[in-house]
């Protein structure tokens, strides 16, 4: 390991050890791999909802919003927290295509000895289709309660009637869908029932703020140090709130900033941090002495700004992740931001003088591209030493 890596390693372990941190709590995405580290990483809303409903025996469930809310992750968190001596648990990351799917990708029958051995059980003939009277059957004889959380239960629409009569057929049965809508049979609907409805769109400042807090203290640390409340303020855009992978990516980036104790390009690949630590590009230095407002901008605003205005013939979306190692989803929230087109980032921070940022779409290896560059009068602002 060269010096310069090993000094972000050891930036990164100085900054965790000042915080009070076991490890970085804004990567972890535990799910099947670790159920106990999930519980305790997971920050619950709705899950907890769901939780309690099925606890007072509510037979099915339904959580919708847009992708990237934590539906899935909700799903998992109260899967994990099921009492295992009540309930009996069967997760689907999408609705199985037929009774027969449903039966194999639950394990009640087997693949290829699946015939043979439930047929049998049923005192019938060797068949290769399996019933709702069969799964109903299977269910029935369970000793605990059966709980399918069904992921993405909007894909298969002949399934979703299935779903109800499964309902009506086994009193053991629980069911917790998730989708991108409530638009489902108005017979399943009615069996839900409004109560057990959930809905999320996405996150409040409050809400984030309780996130991150949740996954701080999972490592050791407390409150919202190191983040400030004005940092806060200025990344919890309204897209960052649409889900908190896109807000982790912002912790960890001004994460790397603090340990490094400047702004460098990322270059290390394999730990959210270190990657995330910014290496000198150039021997040249920025001097920001007429942009007061530079301090307002996000550490991901800043990355890209100084890159853009070191290249004046203009980078490509893909040129500049390669070049900061940002995530897609920050560098396009950040462009969006930088070219003035979040109005609520302009009332937050009016000093900024936003447009910073212009794009034009020109042809780049035979494909139309959108080329980012610095705004004239704003590249005016800096100069180099």
């Amino acid at each position: 390991m060269n010096r310069e890596m090993a000094d972000a390693f050891e930036a990164k372990e100085k900054l965790l050890k000042e915080l009070g941190w076991s490890e970085n709590p804004f990567v972890k995405d535990l799910r099947t791999s670790d159920p106990e580290g999930f519980r305790k990483y997971y920050c619950p809303f709705e899950a907890q909802g769901i939780l309690e409903r099925l606890a007072f025996d509510a037979k099915a469930c339904l959580l919708y919003g847009p992708k990237g809310v934590g539906k899935t992750s909700a799903l998992y968190y109260v899967m994990f927290s099921l009492p295992e001596n009540e309930f009996e648990t069967y997760f689907f990351k999408e609705p199985p295509k037929s009774m027969t799917a449903l039966a194999l990708e639950t394990g009640f029958v087997t693949e290829g000895g699946f015939v043979d051995s439930l047929f049998e059980l049923l005192g019938k003939k060797r068949e290769r289709k399996v019933s709702r009277a069969d799964v109903v059957r299977m269910l029935k004889k369970r000793n605990k309660k059966v709980v399918f959380f069904v992921d993405e239960a909007h894909l298969n629409e002949e399934m979703q009637m299935e779903w109800k009569y499964l309902l009506d057929d086994v009193p053991n049965l629980r069911i917790v869908l998730s989708s991108l809508g409530s638009d489902f049979p108005d017979s399943l609907m009615h069996l839900i029932g409004e109560g057990n409805v959930l809905q999320r769109r996405g996150f409040n400042d409050e809400e984030m703020k309780r996130i991150i807090s949740h996954r701080i203290s999972a490592v050791g640390g407390s409150g919202m140090r190191p983040f400030s409340d004005s940092y806060l303020k200025g990344m919890l855009t309204e897209k960052n709130l649409l889900s908190p992978r896109y807000v982790f990516d912002e912790l960890n980036l001004h994460l790397a900033s603090i340990a490094g104790g400047k702004n460098r390009q990322a270059m290390y690949v394999g730990d959210s941090i270190v990657e995330a630590v910014m290496a000198e590009g150039s021997e040249e230095k920025l001097s920001k002495s007429n942009a007061e407002w530079w301090v307002q901008l996000s550490p991901s605003q800043r990355s890209i700004l100084e890159l853009l205005i070191k290249n004046r013939e203009g980078m490509t979306l893909a040129e500049i992740m390669d070049s900061t190692k940002l995530q897609e989803n920050t560098s396009f929230n950040a462009l969006y931001q930088l070219r003035g087109e979040d109005e609520a980032e302009k009332k937050r921070k009016p000093e900024v003088p936003f447009p910073l940022v212009e794009v034009e779409t020109k042809l780049v290896g035979g494909r139309k591209r959108n080329i980012y560059r610095v705004e004239p009068k704003v590249r005016s602002i800096f100069t180099m030493t």
